[in-house]
């Protein structure tokens, strides 16, 4: 079956120490070719850039994996320059399946609310045709350039990539700038495996004794969450049960 937007978690509930800030809402999705929701993909099998070579020989299950177990998305320097930034996509399930079948993306990543995300600093990016965008990069600040894309025909058209990007002040010497994921209201996950699991062994109790093993756990950010399995097979998305 085709995951049901109805059944995503509502947004997580402020901890009680945190004094809730007004923020601006944005209007609600109606428009049937555009999402609610954003993609994270961990990984695309095009060589990719800005990247340490470390993150680089990570496999996408990897990645994501490491992503939920440091409750964090780094942001990396894109084409674009400026700010680091982390990437996403608005596009809906049938964008996210033309994505990954037609434009090398592997089908591993995490789903956002939109809203959460715009209230982190995420936005839309910007294309920019290619004979102003060049005057535009030396009049706006390093933040800005971070959401520039070109758009030139033939060489640079990423319009179908419907992206979203979370710019990040750089952080001195080597620190990794970086998004909680627990600001962006993790939603779902993106997986293709349907056994997968980013389990390791840890102290828990037992739902099974009651008492205190040491047990394969899942992160805290899978808890509860609906699982998008992508079948290669059928060329679609199946929605699991959360872990």
């Amino acid at each position: 079956m085709q995951p049901d937007p109805t059944f995503l978690p509502p947004h997580p509930v402020p901890m009680a120490s945190v004094v809730p800030v007004p923020k601006p809402l944005l209007r609600p999705v109606e428009h049937p070719d555009m999402s609610g929701l954003l993609t994270h993909f961990c990984h695309r099998s095009s060589s990719q850039t800005g990247i340490p070579q470390h993150v680089a020989a990570m496999s996408a299950q990897e990645r994501l994996a490491s992503i939920l177990w440091s409750g964090q998305l780094w942001a990396f320097t894109t084409h674009s320059g400026g700010d680091p930034a982390v990437c996403l996509t608005e596009a809906t399930l049938n964008g996210l399946g033309f994505l990954i079948t037609r434009r090398q993306y592997q089908p591993w990543g995490l789903v956002f609310d939109r809203q959460k995300v715009y209230e982190a600093g995420g936005g839309p990016v910007w294309y920019v045709r290619g004979d102003e965008y060049y005057e535009l990069r030396q009049t706006c600040s390093t933040r800005a350039q971070a959401r520039m894309v070109r758009l030139d025909t033939g060489s640079s058209d990423w319009l179908e990539e419907r992206e979203w990007r979370i710019p990040i002040a750089p952080l001195p010497g080597p620190y990794q700038a970086a998004v909680p994921l627990a600001s962006l209201g993790v939603v779902a996950v993106l997986v293709g495996d349907h056994a997968w699991a980013a389990t390791r062994h840890d102290w828990a109790v037992s739902p099974v004794t009651g008492r205190t093993e040491y047990l394969p756990v899942v992160p805290a950010a899978l808890s509860g969450i609906p699982r998008w399995w992508w079948s290669s097979a059928h060329n679609q998305f199946f929605a699991l049960q959360p872990y």
